[in-house]
Protein backbone atom coordinates (compact mmCIF):
# COMPACT_ATOMS: atom_id res chain seq x y z
CA UNK A 1 0.00 0.00 0.00
CA UNK A 2 1.28 3.32 -1.18
CA UNK A 3 2.21 6.43 1.98
CA UNK A 4 0.66 9.08 -0.15
CA UNK A 5 2.60 11.37 2.44
CA UNK A 6 5.84 9.87 1.68
CA UNK A 7 5.05 9.64 -2.12
CA UNK A 8 4.26 13.40 -2.16
CA UNK A 9 7.69 13.94 -0.20
CA UNK A 10 9.48 12.09 -2.79
CA UNK A 11 7.86 13.82 -5.90
CA UNK A 12 7.10 17.52 -4.55
CA UNK A 13 6.86 18.59 -7.58
CA UNK A 14 4.02 16.79 -8.60
CA UNK A 15 0.52 18.05 -6.89
CA UNK A 16 -2.71 16.36 -6.61
CA UNK A 17 -1.17 12.41 -6.08
CA UNK A 18 -4.11 10.49 -6.52
CA UNK A 19 -3.92 6.66 -6.65
CA UNK A 20 -5.82 4.99 -9.50
CA UNK A 21 -5.29 1.41 -9.42
CA UNK A 22 -2.93 -1.40 -9.09
CA UNK A 23 -1.96 -4.50 -10.87
CA UNK A 24 0.99 -7.57 -10.88
CA UNK A 25 3.97 -5.51 -9.53
CA UNK A 26 2.87 -1.74 -10.54
CA UNK A 27 0.77 1.14 -8.87
CA UNK A 28 -0.59 3.95 -10.95
CA UNK A 29 -1.34 7.25 -9.71
CA UNK A 30 -2.99 10.34 -11.52
CA UNK A 31 -1.40 13.69 -10.63
CA UNK A 32 -0.62 17.52 -12.19
CA UNK A 33 2.58 18.79 -13.40
CA UNK A 34 2.64 22.19 -13.64
CA UNK A 35 -1.61 21.77 -15.06
CA UNK A 36 -0.12 18.84 -16.73
CA UNK A 37 -2.41 15.58 -16.54
CA UNK A 38 0.60 12.94 -16.05
CA UNK A 39 0.33 9.17 -14.38
CA UNK A 40 2.86 7.81 -12.03
CA UNK A 41 3.88 4.78 -12.38
CA UNK A 42 5.90 2.65 -9.42
CA UNK A 43 6.83 -0.44 -10.51
CA UNK A 44 8.37 -2.82 -7.69
CA UNK A 45 11.09 -5.10 -8.62
CA UNK A 46 11.02 -8.52 -8.04
CA UNK A 47 13.81 -11.45 -8.61
CA UNK A 48 14.69 -11.92 -11.74
CA UNK A 49 12.32 -8.84 -13.43
CA UNK A 50 15.27 -6.23 -12.76
CA UNK A 51 16.79 -6.20 -16.32
CA UNK A 52 12.43 -6.51 -17.97
CA UNK A 53 11.98 -3.18 -15.68
CA UNK A 54 14.97 -1.54 -16.89
CA UNK A 55 13.93 -2.59 -20.56
CA UNK A 56 10.38 -1.26 -19.86
CA UNK A 57 11.06 2.19 -19.57
CA UNK A 58 13.86 1.93 -22.00
CA UNK A 59 11.30 1.22 -24.47
CA UNK A 60 8.88 3.32 -23.63
CA UNK A 61 11.75 6.73 -23.46
CA UNK A 62 13.27 5.34 -26.87
CA UNK A 63 9.39 5.29 -28.55
CA UNK A 64 8.88 8.19 -30.78
CA UNK A 65 4.86 7.09 -31.86
CA UNK A 66 1.66 8.97 -31.55
CA UNK A 67 -0.47 6.43 -29.91
CA UNK A 68 2.61 5.92 -27.58
CA UNK A 69 2.04 7.99 -24.02
CA UNK A 70 4.82 10.33 -23.81
CA UNK A 71 7.76 10.06 -20.83
CA UNK A 72 7.82 12.61 -19.06
CA UNK A 73 10.34 11.37 -16.03
CA UNK A 74 11.77 8.10 -14.88
CA UNK A 75 14.08 6.64 -12.60
CA UNK A 76 14.27 5.20 -9.02
CA UNK A 77 12.93 6.39 -5.73
CA UNK A 78 13.06 4.29 -1.90
CA UNK A 79 9.38 4.08 -0.70
CA UNK A 80 8.32 1.88 2.39
CA UNK A 81 12.36 1.44 2.81
CA UNK A 82 11.39 -0.69 -1.36
CA UNK A 83 13.72 0.57 -4.39
CA UNK A 84 10.81 1.26 -7.07
CA UNK A 85 11.41 2.48 -10.25
CA UNK A 86 8.94 5.18 -11.51
CA UNK A 87 7.88 6.69 -14.82
CA UNK A 88 6.12 9.94 -15.25
CA UNK A 89 4.23 9.68 -18.67
CA UNK A 90 0.92 11.75 -20.25
CA UNK A 91 -2.45 10.45 -18.02
CA UNK A 92 -4.46 9.12 -20.44
CA UNK A 93 -8.32 9.49 -19.65
CA UNK A 94 -10.61 7.31 -21.36
CA UNK A 95 -11.52 2.95 -21.60
CA UNK A 96 -9.59 0.30 -22.57
CA UNK A 97 -10.29 -1.34 -25.59
CA UNK A 98 -11.73 -4.35 -24.20
CA UNK A 99 -14.29 -1.96 -22.32
CA UNK A 100 -16.15 -0.95 -25.20
CA UNK A 101 -16.40 -4.30 -27.17
CA UNK A 102 -17.68 -5.92 -23.63
CA UNK A 103 -20.19 -2.95 -24.58
CA UNK A 104 -20.57 -3.04 -28.23
CA UNK A 105 -19.17 -6.56 -29.23
CA UNK A 106 -19.25 -5.96 -33.08
CA UNK A 107 -17.61 -2.81 -34.12
CA UNK A 108 -18.25 -0.35 -36.54
CA UNK A 109 -16.25 -0.95 -40.03
CA UNK A 110 -15.19 2.32 -40.50
CA UNK A 111 -14.00 2.51 -37.07
CA UNK A 112 -12.33 -0.62 -37.30
CA UNK A 113 -10.04 0.03 -40.81
CA UNK A 114 -9.26 3.34 -38.36
CA UNK A 115 -8.04 0.97 -35.91
CA UNK A 116 -6.30 -1.17 -38.20
CA UNK A 117 -4.60 1.80 -39.97
CA UNK A 118 -2.98 3.32 -36.07
CA UNK A 119 -2.27 0.18 -35.17
CA UNK A 120 -0.05 -1.17 -38.24
CA UNK A 121 1.81 2.27 -37.84
CA UNK A 122 2.52 1.92 -34.11
CA UNK A 123 4.06 -1.61 -35.12
CA UNK A 124 6.26 -0.09 -37.83
CA UNK A 125 7.08 2.82 -35.66
CA UNK A 126 8.40 -0.38 -32.95
CA UNK A 127 10.15 -1.97 -35.58
CA UNK A 128 12.03 1.03 -36.47
CA UNK A 129 13.72 0.99 -33.01
CA UNK A 130 14.23 -3.04 -33.53
CA UNK A 131 11.12 -3.70 -31.20
CA UNK A 132 8.09 -5.91 -30.68
CA UNK A 133 5.56 -4.97 -28.12
CA UNK A 134 4.48 -8.71 -28.08
CA UNK A 135 1.23 -7.95 -25.86
CA UNK A 136 -0.82 -6.11 -28.57
CA UNK A 137 -4.77 -7.17 -27.11
CA UNK A 138 -7.93 -5.14 -26.34
CA UNK A 139 -6.41 -4.66 -22.46
CA UNK A 140 -3.79 -2.78 -23.79
CA UNK A 141 -5.48 -0.37 -26.05
CA UNK A 142 -6.71 2.63 -24.92
CA UNK A 143 -9.80 4.98 -26.43
CA UNK A 144 -9.43 8.70 -24.80
CA UNK A 145 -12.45 10.63 -24.66
CA UNK A 146 -11.65 12.35 -28.00
CA UNK A 147 -11.47 8.86 -29.75
CA UNK A 148 -7.61 8.47 -30.06
CA UNK A 149 -6.26 5.40 -29.96
CA UNK A 150 -3.17 4.45 -27.45
CA UNK A 151 -1.49 1.39 -27.29
CA UNK A 152 -0.26 0.84 -23.70
CA UNK A 153 2.26 -2.02 -21.31
CA UNK A 154 5.44 -2.20 -23.06
CA UNK A 155 5.84 -5.07 -19.95
CA UNK A 156 7.11 -7.96 -22.12
CA UNK A 157 8.81 -5.94 -25.34
CA UNK A 158 11.69 -7.79 -26.93
CA UNK A 159 14.35 -5.82 -27.70
CA UNK A 160 15.85 -7.88 -30.58
CA UNK A 161 19.42 -6.22 -30.15
CA UNK A 162 19.76 -7.20 -27.20
CA UNK A 163 19.99 -11.00 -25.49
CA UNK A 164 16.78 -12.54 -24.73
CA UNK A 165 15.60 -12.30 -20.96
CA UNK A 166 13.00 -15.20 -21.47
CA UNK A 167 14.34 -18.84 -21.03
CA UNK A 168 14.81 -21.06 -23.49
CA UNK A 169 12.59 -24.28 -23.68
CA UNK A 170 8.98 -24.14 -22.03
CA UNK A 171 6.34 -21.82 -23.18
CA UNK A 172 6.98 -18.09 -24.02
CA UNK A 173 5.20 -15.52 -22.21
CA UNK A 174 2.70 -13.32 -23.63
CA UNK A 175 -1.28 -13.38 -24.00
CA UNK A 176 -2.63 -16.75 -25.27
CA UNK A 177 -5.18 -16.42 -27.78
CA UNK A 178 -3.01 -12.46 -29.46
CA UNK A 179 0.38 -14.24 -29.32
CA UNK A 180 1.02 -16.11 -32.24
CA UNK A 181 2.38 -19.18 -32.22
CA UNK A 182 6.07 -19.11 -32.76
CA UNK A 183 5.80 -16.74 -29.60
CA UNK A 184 4.26 -19.06 -27.11
CA UNK A 185 6.09 -21.91 -28.48
CA UNK A 186 9.23 -19.74 -27.51
CA UNK A 187 10.95 -19.73 -30.94
CA UNK A 188 13.06 -16.87 -30.39
CA UNK A 189 14.71 -16.81 -34.06
CA UNK A 190 11.05 -16.46 -35.47
CA UNK A 191 9.98 -13.81 -33.34
CA UNK A 192 10.25 -10.07 -34.76
CA UNK A 193 7.40 -7.74 -35.79
CA UNK A 194 5.29 -10.11 -37.28
CA UNK A 195 4.53 -11.68 -33.84
CA UNK A 196 2.83 -7.80 -33.78
CA UNK A 197 1.41 -8.12 -37.03
CA UNK A 198 -0.61 -11.42 -35.99
CA UNK A 199 -1.68 -10.22 -32.65
CA UNK A 200 -3.37 -6.78 -34.62
CA UNK A 201 -4.89 -9.19 -36.47
CA UNK A 202 -6.43 -10.89 -34.21
CA UNK A 203 -8.00 -7.74 -32.68
CA UNK A 204 -9.50 -6.65 -35.91
CA UNK A 205 -11.18 -9.94 -36.78
CA UNK A 206 -12.99 -10.07 -32.90
CA UNK A 207 -13.63 -6.47 -33.94
CA UNK A 208 -16.22 -7.25 -36.60
CA UNK A 209 -16.96 -10.31 -35.74
CA UNK A 210 -18.32 -9.97 -32.18
CA UNK A 211 -16.53 -12.68 -30.63
CA UNK A 212 -12.99 -14.43 -30.25
CA UNK A 213 -12.98 -17.20 -32.46
CA UNK A 214 -9.80 -19.43 -30.94
CA UNK A 215 -11.12 -18.44 -26.85
CA UNK A 216 -14.93 -19.24 -27.81
CA UNK A 217 -15.91 -22.70 -26.83
CA UNK A 218 -12.01 -23.55 -25.37
CA UNK A 219 -12.22 -25.09 -22.04
CA UNK A 220 -8.40 -23.87 -21.03
CA UNK A 221 -5.48 -22.54 -22.55
CA UNK A 222 -4.49 -25.87 -23.42
CA UNK A 223 -7.27 -26.17 -25.68
CA UNK A 224 -6.69 -22.45 -26.82
CA UNK A 225 -3.26 -23.58 -27.96
CA UNK A 226 -4.55 -26.86 -29.58
CA UNK A 227 -6.71 -25.03 -31.86
CA UNK A 228 -4.72 -22.03 -33.05
CA UNK A 229 -1.89 -24.92 -33.99
CA UNK A 230 -4.08 -26.64 -36.51
CA UNK A 231 -6.85 -24.03 -37.68
CA UNK A 232 -6.99 -20.45 -39.20
CA UNK A 233 -9.69 -18.05 -38.81
CA UNK A 234 -12.54 -18.01 -40.54
CA UNK A 235 -12.27 -15.31 -43.58
CA UNK A 236 -13.90 -12.21 -42.57
CA UNK A 237 -17.44 -12.16 -45.19
CA UNK A 238 -18.35 -8.47 -44.71
CA UNK A 239 -20.48 -6.46 -47.28
CA UNK A 240 -18.35 -3.45 -46.96
CA UNK A 241 -15.74 -5.09 -48.32
CA UNK A 242 -17.12 -6.68 -51.76
CA UNK A 243 -13.89 -7.19 -53.21
CA UNK A 244 -12.61 -9.16 -50.15
CA UNK A 245 -9.30 -7.20 -50.31
CA UNK A 246 -9.41 -6.59 -46.54
CA UNK A 247 -10.41 -9.46 -45.82
CA UNK A 248 -7.00 -11.47 -47.66
CA UNK A 249 -4.78 -8.51 -45.75
CA UNK A 250 -6.58 -9.43 -42.63
CA UNK A 251 -6.00 -13.32 -43.44
CA UNK A 252 -2.10 -12.90 -44.39
CA UNK A 253 -1.67 -10.77 -40.90
CA UNK A 254 -3.82 -14.24 -38.70
CA UNK A 255 -1.56 -16.76 -40.96
CA UNK A 256 0.13 -19.36 -38.47
CA UNK A 257 3.37 -19.79 -39.43
CA UNK A 258 5.35 -16.22 -40.08
CA UNK A 259 6.50 -16.67 -42.86
CA UNK A 260 3.12 -16.31 -44.65
CA UNK A 261 2.29 -12.98 -42.93
CA UNK A 262 3.63 -9.75 -44.69
CA UNK A 263 7.52 -9.66 -43.63
CA UNK A 264 7.43 -6.75 -41.70
CA UNK A 265 5.27 -3.95 -40.09
CA UNK A 266 6.45 -1.65 -42.70
CA UNK A 267 5.27 -3.76 -45.81
CA UNK A 268 1.88 -4.11 -44.06
CA UNK A 269 1.42 -0.40 -43.52
CA UNK A 270 2.20 -0.26 -47.33
CA UNK A 271 -0.25 -3.09 -48.38
CA UNK A 272 -2.92 -1.90 -46.01
CA UNK A 273 -2.99 1.82 -47.42
CA UNK A 274 -4.59 2.15 -50.68
CA UNK A 275 -7.32 -0.51 -48.77
CA UNK A 276 -7.94 1.88 -46.05
CA UNK A 277 -8.05 4.74 -48.56
CA UNK A 278 -10.36 3.65 -50.87
CA UNK A 279 -13.00 1.58 -48.26
CA UNK A 280 -12.61 4.71 -46.16
CA UNK A 281 -13.89 6.67 -48.90
CA UNK A 282 -16.52 4.72 -49.47
CA UNK A 283 -17.64 3.45 -46.29
CA UNK A 284 -20.46 5.90 -44.70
Amino acid sequence: MIDLGELRSQFPHLANITPVGSGGQKEVCRAELQSRHVALKLILPIPGSEDRTLREIQAIRQLSSPCVPKVIESGERTLCGQKRHFIIEDFIEGETYRTILQQKPVRDFRHVLELAWVLLNAAADFERIHLVHRDIKPENIMIDRSGKIWILDFGIARHLNLPSLTPTGGFGIGTIGYAPPEQYRNLKPEIDGRADLFAIGIVIHESLTGSHYYLQGAPDMLAVIHKMDRLDLPRLALAEDPTNEFADFVASLCQRFPSRRPRSATEAVAWYEPIYRRLQSITP
